[in-house]
């Protein structure tokens, strides 16, 4: 057996985005059967529950979020990660910060399955494929604001929170598709 690709999801506060990308990942590796451990954190609390509007979103998703405890990043936390999604540059650009050598596993999600989508013919695994794609940027790439990012939701409305889901569920997906191949036997 397999150690589990370790993915970590970051946002601001680890109350909406970063816990509703934890949610799915985990349940769609899950239901794919793929050695995937999935954790999130964030940078300014520690302890809080998801956002009220999270929890209602995702609950008629089918996911109970419920018992989900916000947690700040530390540099034993990134340490821990094969590959780090953040939902903003700036979120990456902080965490490059907080620990350097972490910076070629970090990504903002939209970002990583944009790169894991182009094709490759050699074979090689997923965790080679992040060095690589890590290895081969550029400081540009945590600067400025970009579709690659996942807007914020807080504080806005049902209907923000549920388009966030949505767009959540495409990139985890294109994510997992993206490290592991095809959902199709």
């Amino acid at each position: 057996m397999t150690d589990p690709l370790k993915i970590l999801v970051v946002c601001t506060a680890n109350v909406c985005r970063s816990p509703m990308g934890e949610f799915l990942l985990r349940a769609m590796a899950d239901q794919r059967g793929l050695a995937v451990d999935v954790s999130s954190s964030g940078f300014m609390t520690n302890g809080d529950p998801a956002s009220p509007r999270v929890q209602e979103v995702m609950a008629a998703r089918g996911y109970d979020l419920s018992a989900h405890a916000s947690r700040c990043s530390t540099p034993k936390i990134l340490e821990s990660a094969d590959l780090i999604v953040t939902m903003e540059r700036r979120h990456g650009r902080d965490l490059s910060l907080m620990l350097p050598s972490a910076q070629r596993r970090i990504f903002t999600l939209g970002r990583v399955v944009d790169l894991l989508a182009e094709p490759t013919s050699d074979g090689t695994t997923a965790i080679d494929r992040l060095a690589d794609l890590g290895a081969n940027r550029v400081a540009g790439d945590l600067l400025g604001e970009g579709p690659d990012e996942v807007d914020d939701p807080f504080a806005k409305s049902l209907r923000v929170h549920r388009q966030t889901a949505d767009r959540l569920t495409s990139l985890c997906a294109g994510l997992l598709v993206g490290l592991f191949g095809s959902t199709e036997g």
